[in-house]
């Protein structure tokens, strides 16, 4: 009777891991999307006569594309490549965070080389981009 409560105390906890691990661990990135097709299609910026999507092919290399939903219910488009920035090729993210029923989208968090820039950085990339 002793070994069957020993071998008890050892399946819970690793049953209550699995199923944790089944809902909440790491899942595979979407990388085709409506909300992804939406931000490819918009101007770079208010003035800009080229889209998103060709902009950042035509100026970075290695990019992809990649959607997910925040625990608040937001939709995020990323951005990640590697572009030329302050004269060096460095990764970069770029989040854009996209309206339910894609009416409008605002810019999120930019990031190069895993640093966090300022509105004023995010906003001179990407006038580099048109």
């Amino acid at each position: 009777m002793e070994k069957r409560k020993r071998t008890i105390f050892w399946i819970i906890p690793i049953g209550v891991i699995g199923v944790f691990f089944y809902f909440f661990g790491p899942q595979k990135a979407v990388t085709d999307n409506d909300y992804i097709t939406y931000i490819k299609a918009t101007p770079v910026t208010e003035n800009s006569t080229i889209n998103t999507g060709d902009a950042f092919t035509n100026y970075c290399e290695k990019s992809r594309w990649e959607y997910f939903q925040t625990k608040m219910m937001e939709h995020v488009v990323e951005f990640k490549g590697e572009c030329e920035y302050e004269n060096t090729v460095q990764p970069i993210n770029l989040q854009y965070v996209v309206e339910k029923g894609q009416t409008d989208y605002r810019l999120g968090a930019m990031l190069v080389n895993g640093e966090q820039q300022t509105e004023e950085q995010r906003t001179t990339f990407l006038n580099l981009l048109q």
